[in-house]
């Protein structure tokens, strides 16, 4: 069995060169709002992802068209359980720093507990429980499934696909765009009797 967490591509995203952290709040629905740049699916992505016998995305519009560009036909309708942990923010208006500054700042804040203005670590790993669990019913049914998530989000998953067991590479952050991380787990066959 075979499950391929895949990060969305690059969003068409432009932002100040320095805000606040309140002004996070725009930038990160700006980011949420924001359409695929490039569509054009990485040769290798693409054999992977055509050796996939079911297809699941998160709901935001990156992973949709991200999906979309796979060009595997029809789908099932995106789940909230695959969507991605969204950085928390606090609402002061100084000091002013780069916005990947601050992503660095809130996400590394978040890993530690601070969840202003979105969900808790907590939560998000019982999310990627369940979503890790929708997964192997999937590769169970279907033999492979692909998923076309979020960098933070498949980081989770693949944690807890490790945890139940599936091989594949240690869940690391800041995967590039399209990249793609190949889980596997062995099909159990039945016991074999001997006869003496």
């Amino acid at each position: 069995m075979q499950i391929i967490l895949v990060r969305h591509g690059r969003p068409e995203h432009s932002s100040p060169r320095w805000c606040t952290p309140a002004q996070m709040k725009d930038w990160i629905e700006r980011y949420n709002e924001a359409e695929v740049a490039v569509r054009e699916v990485p040769a290798r992505l693409a054999e992977l992802a055509a050796t996939a016998g079911a297809v699941v995305c998160s709901p935001s519009a990156r992973c949709r068209q991200s999906r979309d560009c796979l060009g595997l036909g029809a789908c099932p309708a995106p789940d909230p359980v695959f969507a991605e942990a969204h950085l928390p923010y606090p609402d002061w208006s100084f000091p002013r720093l780069p916005p990947s500054l601050w992503r660095l700042l809130f996400r590394c804040a978040w890993f530690c507990g601070f969840a202003r203005h979105t969900e808790p670590i907590a939560e998000s790993r019982q999310r990627a429980e369940a979503a890790a669990q929708r997964l192997i019913a999937l590769a169970e049914t279907h033999g492979s499934v692909l998923l076309m998530g979020h960098g933070i989000m498949n980081l989770l998953i693949a944690r807890q696909l490790r945890r139940h067991g599936w091989s594949g590479p240690a869940p690391l952050l800041m995967r590039g765009y399209w990249h793609a991380s190949v889980y596997r787990k062995a099909v159990a066959g039945p016991a074999v009797e001997t006869i003496k």
